[in-house]
């Protein structure tokens, strides 16, 4: 099936088990796990009428090859913990998992109840008549009913775990854009609504807010992106330039592992430091390791394996599961053009949903390197874009930044000096131009963009550094 992109809008965290079945697009259920062949068989002659349905026919057609060939074979069709979290899912009777683009559901379902309260009221008439000397007493007697009428009203909140529109090679987006913060005329401040020369930036899907590196001010700020423009809140430094643990000198890239903790690559200090999740600008870091001009920096979350770039030593660095020292993830072998070796490198990402390879952006050579999920200094990765010279040609760059990989294997990438943002498909030999093409601050134009991401609703966030703001291109087309 085509994996997809999963935006938890919800409170819920999930698993790590959990989300892989959910980018695989597993939204069912098997009754019981499979062991045996001879299981899947009754399973599937029972179902054999909507495999074929939902099946490609080349699908099909091996699922019964592989039923006749291993016939007499076990099978695990999935793990132990895949099944327990899938199970888990499907049993949680406030968790919906859905197709859908839309923000967490609420259900309101109204209740009236009639209750009928009879009152009686007892008045006695006494009547005298003149001509007799009897008197006659009557009562009547009177019954009121009245009806109240109770309302009660219950208000359901479903939690939704929506997939979203996926990107394609017809993918487009918005030429004029947003700006969700900084300056739209590109001025830079240090007040809460302003910034200064940002770089890093990392996108919290769940929450819909986005964490910005404010080089320029020694800061990161959090920004919620559910109401724009914001005010934004310190999260990190803003003590003014330095190397304490408070502190930041030249801050590039940032990132957040799975339990909440903030990473920040401090170039001018040569580091990594790391703070716990809901820090402020009175928190202290601690330092993670060395890293002599640290840029970028990724996180697989499904390991804790942190990349950084080192842009002097032309090389890229892990730290195993987010600890101990460094190790050479690629690169390492000197400053030249081989494709074991890199040029100044400023970006990496390492994709862990759909191809498990390690990304770099090498941006001396103006070119992007591919590397296995193993890789190490003597490993020769494959350049996948650009790698023809500096320039503004669709199978040129001018020094790449920063890039992002989606469900297809497509490249994002931000072509710093030629103020655009360039898609290049999977084994293409060129590039297009998505968003971008000339220097300037108007709202179809950038200056500089350093970082690029997808919102959860794909919608493209720019980094325009020269223009110090943070520029939003609206998905127009799947």
């Amino acid at each position: 099936m085509t994996n997809k992109l999963i935006h938890n809008i919800s409170s819920y965290t999930l698993t790590l088990a959990e989300e892989r079945l959910l980018y695989r697009d597993w939204n069912f259920c098997v009754k019981q796990k499979l062991t045996k062949i001879e299981d899947f068989k009754t399973d599937m002659e029972l179902n054999v009428m909507r495999l074929e349905r939902q099946c490609h026919l080349s699908i099909f057609a091996t699922i019964c090859r592989h039923m006749h060939d291993y016939s007499n074979k076990f099978i695990k069709n999935i793990r132990d913990e895949e099944f327990a979290a899938i199970k888990y899912l499907k049993n949680k009777p406030n968790i919906t998992i859905s197709r859908i683009d839309k923000e967490p559901t609420t259900t309101t379902s109204t209740t009236t109840t009639s209750t009928t309260t009879s009152t009686t009221t007892t008045s006695t008439t006494t009547t005298t008549s003149r001509t007799t000397s009897t008197t006659t007493s009557t009562t009547t007697s009177t019954t009121t009913t009245s009806t109240t009428t109770t309302t009660t009203t219950t208000t359901t909140t479903t939690t939704t775990i929506t997939t979203g529109c996926g990107l394609s090679s017809q993918s487009t987006w918005s030429q004029t854009a947003t700006t969700i913060f900084g300056s739209q005329a590109g001025a830079y401040g240090s007040n809460l609504t302003l910034l200064s020369s940002p770089i890093g930036m990392y996108y919290n899907q769940p929450k819909n807010m986005l964490m910005v590196v404010d080089n320029g001010n020694y800061r990161v700020l959090q920004i919620s992106l559910n109401n724009t423009p914001a005010v934004a809140t310190v999260i990190a430094g803003s003590n003014g330039q330095g190397c304490n643990m408070n502190q930041f000198n030249v801050a590039d890239g940032i990132g957040f592992d799975s339990s909440g903790q903030l990473y920040v690559a401090d170039y001018g200090c040569n580091r990594i430091v790391r703070f716990p999740s809901n820090s402020n600008s009175t928190t202290s870091g601690t330092l993670l390791g060395s890293i002599t001009r640290a840029s970028l920096l990724s996180i697989n979350p499904l390991t804790g394996d942190i990349y950084v770039v080192s842009s002097v030593n032309n090389a890229i660095y892990k730290f195993v599961n987010g600890t101990g020292s460094p190790v050479v993830a690629a690169g390492g072998n000197g400053n030249g053009s081989a494709l074991n070796q890199l040029l100044i490198p400023n970006g990496v990402y390492y994709d862990y949903l759909y191809t498990n390879a390690l990304y770099v952006v090498d941006t001396g050579n103006n070119r992007v390197m591919k590397f296995p999920s193993n890789s190490t200094n003597a490993t020769y990765g494959t350049m996948v874009a650009g790698g023809n010279g500096a320039g503004n040609e669709t199978n040129q760059l001018n020094y790449p930044r920063s890039i992002i990989v989606d469900s297809s294997g497509t490249l994002y990438i931000a072509d710093a000096s030629n103020s655009r943002i360039q898609r290049w498909l999977q084994n293409a030999t060129s590039g297009t131009t998505i968003v971008g093409g000339t220097r300037g601050t108007a709202s179809n134009q950038l200056s500089w963009p350093e970082q690029i991401l997808f919102d959860r609703y794909q919608n493209l966030l720019v980094v325009d550094r020269d223009n110090n703001r943070i520029q939003r291109f609206n998905l127009t087309t799947c």
